[in-house]
């Protein structure tokens, strides 16, 4: 009898051990579905490289946003967007720390007031003369039912897409008369290319449709940040190289002669 009941515990450690065993192994292997991609949220910020002296500048400048060339298409969407609001204010405090007096930036010329164009000796423009080229983006389209069948079935494409962007331009600085806006100074630089791969996985409903691309996918829209980073230094260094207190003085004398002119 002895023997069948140490049998029997035995049994029910081995049931009691093996529930266990089956139970954790489960748990081991759920499979957790990944977390879905997500927008990354730029942080585009510019140190300048060394200080001024205020007292040694006392050049008052008009300051407008920087703005995109008329031709860039995709000026307004966010990634680009964004790109040029958070250029405006390191802009602002590399001429600040060269010791000029800043007025703005402001959105736009029709922004600044007219004490604000009568009091400055001259006027900033920042253009970002870019182009976006897609020729290595390739899209294949899919031919699917929506409707119907055989004969009298009705079909459409879907799209899918991927390759590479590749990113290019130049950017304009121009120098005027803050109220006639005659330019007396400008400097155009060439920018470095710069490949952008996409690894797109949604499906469009219409061929090239970047527009929906970069509003819906993160895939698609998130490897521009880099590019666009690395764009936003060399944009700020060749700012901050070209816009020298000493040859933006001797541009007062310009300003003067053309205001003269006009009898402002």
């Amino acid at each position: 009898m002895k023997n069948w009941i140490k049998i029997s515990l035995s049994l029910a450690v081995i049931i009691v051990y093996a529930a266990i065993a089956t139970s954790t192994a489960k748990k081991k292997f759920v499979a957790v579905a990944p977390a879905a991609p997500t927008f990354t949220v730029p942080s585009y910020a510019y140190t300048p490289p060394a200080h001024a002296s205020i007292s040694g500048n006392d050049l008052k400048i008009l300051v407008v946003e920087p703005k995109y060339n008329d031709k860039f298409k995709y000026a307004d969407y966010r990634v680009f967007n964004d790109f040029k609001k958070f250029m405006s204010g390191d802009i602002n405090e590399s001429l600040t720390t060269k010791g000029y007096l800043v007025r703005g930036p402001f959105e736009n010329y029709d922004g600044a007031m007219y004490a604000d164009k009568t009091e400055s000796d001259l006027l900033l423009n920042i253009e970002l003369d870019f182009d976006l080229n897609d020729q290595n983006i390739n899209w294949k389209g899919t031919e699917i039912v929506v409707s119907g069948r055989k004969k009298t079935a009705v079909y459409t494409n879907i799209y899918k897409l991927d390759g590479y962007f590749t990113l290019s331009g130049k950017v304009n600085i121009s120098i005027s008369e803050p109220i006639t806006k005659e330019k007396v100074w400008v400097k155009n630089v060439q920018l470095k290319q710069r490949v952008i791969r996409i690894a797109s996985k949604n499906e469009y409903k219409h061929l090239r449709d970047y527009a929906l691309a970069f509003e819906t996918e993160p895939t698609f829209a998130n490897p521009f940040i880099p590019a666009l980073k690395d764009y936003y230094k060399e944009i700020l260094d060749i700012t901050w190289a070209s816009l020298d207190p000493n040859e933006l003085s001797s541009l007062k004398k310009y300003v003067k002669e053309i205001r003269e002119k006009k009898k402002y």
